[in-house]
């Protein structure tokens, strides 16, 4: 099981690693939280009041310090996805981010994980390009994709 380190949620969090209950975060939980956060945003008019926001804040930390981290963080999500609505919001967020952000550190083990991942390739259809459509990086990313139906085409989860 993949966890993030103490010290990197504390930094990204701008707390003491004492403030943190003990030992590192596993991804699988950061997971669960997220999409908890995520549900909750839809009743709540402040979402970043919600007590779980911290976990987009994470997201948003490791998109830019740890990528590889942060992709096993959008998997654990995705593979717990119900909807294609939560897939849309984890792919125009934290995928997103993760990709215009440090697309490059990942865009290798995206491509490998796409292969055999349908609901990656789902999510791959939800991130807008950053820049021009035909740069490099979205070139792999649409290819990765491997022209299943997109988001936009009312496509189903895996």
């Amino acid at each position: 099981m993949t966890a993030i380190p103490r010290p990197l949620v504390a930094a990204a969090l701008g707390v003491s690693p004492d403030a943190l209950p003990p030992g590192d975060l596993p991804v699988a939980r950061l997971a669960e939280r997220w999409l908890g956060w995520l549900a909750a945003t839809e009743r709540a008019e402040a979402p970043d009041a919600l007590p779980d926001y911290w976990t987009d804040v994470l997201l948003a930390r490791l998109a830019l310090e740890a990528p590889d981290l942060c992709l096993s963080a959008v998997l654990a999500v995705l593979a717990r996805c119900e909807t294609p609505e939560q897939v849309a919001h984890l792919a125009a967020g934290p995928l997103e981010d993760l990709l215009h952000r440090n697309g490059a550190a990942v865009i290798g083990r995206i491509e490998a994980e796409a292969q055999a991942n349908l609901r990656l390739r789902l999510a791959l259809s939800g991130v807008a390009p950053d820049g021009s459509p035909g740069a490099p990086l979205w070139q792999r990313v649409q290819a990765a994709r491997g022209g299943e139906p997109g988001l936009d085409d009312g496509a189903r989860l895996p």
